[in-house]
């Protein structure tokens, strides 16, 4: 990135300014004692402000393009007072050798002739070096409160780049787990279609239609975090429709979600995979089949979804799964609510039941 000698930064010319009006105040606090010489200094301020500005913007010039961010404490203390010692110096000598070109009459004429002690050159090597230590001093504090700021920046947007790819990994996190929920759950849907195929064409065509239904619904709610509960659960019914087709009578599905709660927000597809992991867990592995119930409910903060089927007296044994179901809800509910949200699971003698509990937040 190129590095402009007069920065374009209005922030930098603001902190400038701030600290040029604190040592004008502190100069004109300095010059009551000498009076008597208020021209002459007020002559001498005129070229000592820009001077100083000229070093200091020096300083930064070289402060970005020799990187002197990267040095250590120690070695930036070192740099910051040669650089004050050696610019305190040229402005102080240049200030001394304007002034007296001015003034030269008033410093041979009226100041050395009335003192006794005083020669010209005591004279002017005492004014050099007392401008030399003023203008070291007020360079090295205003070279240290610039790397104080342009620190405290660096830190700050540190942390903004590290909560931006935080929040970006969130994102591609989400969005990884949801591409991994979409397959498993069109694995399964199709399967029940090609079972229907030969036994019922109306039926097959009708499950076709509403996997359209459920597909449009997933791809459009990945990119979403979260969807209201009321699109989660026709489009629970729509599931229902396809698996019915090939369960029928063996499915006794009971949802119970009051229409109040609809206008809650929920992450997409989430009650959907906890029904289809009863189904194919549970009740596809009982002959007679069972009973699936949902339910809702809620208190001050959360709401509740409770998941219950039934099992089977024997574990029957089944396809290898993808093991992705339960863990990748539990890894988009950590992802999205941190502490905030749960999801047990509770196995008796013949019924499994998953409780999810969320945050309440309304659509």
């Amino acid at each position: 990135m190129k590095v402009l000698f007069f920065p374009h930064d209005q922030k930098f010319w603001l902190d400038h300014g701030l600290f040029m009006f604190f040592l004008m105040t502190t100069q004109m606090v300095v010059m009551i004692p000498f009076h008597n010489y208020v021209p002459a200094l007020l002559f001498a301020d005129l070229f000592w402000f820009p001077l100083f500005t000229i070093a200091v913007l020096v300083f930064r010039y070289m402060f970005k393009t020799l990187q002197w961010n990267l040095l250590s404490s120690k070695q930036f203390v070192e740099y910051g007072i040669v650089f004050s010692l050696l610019a305190g110096l040229a402005i102080s000598i240049i200030l001394s050798a304007i002034v007296s070109s001015f003034f030269w009459s008033e410093i041979t004429y009226n100041i050395i002739p009335h003192s006794t002690t005083l020669t010209l050159p005591l004279l002017l090597m005492g004014s050099i070096m007392a401008n030399w230590i003023q203008t070291t001093i007020f360079i090295s504090a205003w070279l240290f409160l610039y790397n104080s700021i342009t620190s405290t920046k660096r830190v700050r947007e540190t942390e903004l780049l590290y909560l931006r790819s935080q929040h970006n990994l969130k994102e591609a996190m989400l969005n990884s787990l949801s591409n991994q929920l979409n397959p498993h759950f069109l694995f399964n849907a199709l399967n029940n279609i090609r079972f229907m195929i030969n036994e019922n064409q109306k039926s097959a065509e009708y499950m076709v239609v509403s996997l359209s239904e459920i597909l449009r619904y997933s791809l459009e709610s990945s990119r979403q975090e979260k969807v209201s509960l009321a699109e989660e659960v026709t489009i629970i019914h729509r599931y229902i429709a396809i698996v019915k087709s090939q369960l029928e009578d063996r499915l006794n599905f009971k949802l119970n979600i009051p229409e109040e709660h609809y206008h809650y927000l929920i992450p997409p597809l989430v009650l959907q995979m906890l029904i289809e992991n009863g189904i194919k867990h549970g009740l596809d592995n009982i002959h007679k089949g069972g009973e699936l119930q949902v339910w809702s409910q809620e208190d001050e903060h959360c709401i509740h979804f409770i998941v219950s089927n039934d099992l089977p007296d024997k574990i029957a044994i089944t396809t290898p799964t993808t093991g992705i179901g339960l863990k990748n809800i539990r890894k988009r509910l950590e992802l999205l609510y941190g502490d905030e949200s749960s999801l047990d699971t509770e196995k008796t003698q013949n019924k499994f039941i998953v409780t999810l509990i969320i945050p309440k937040e309304i659509s």
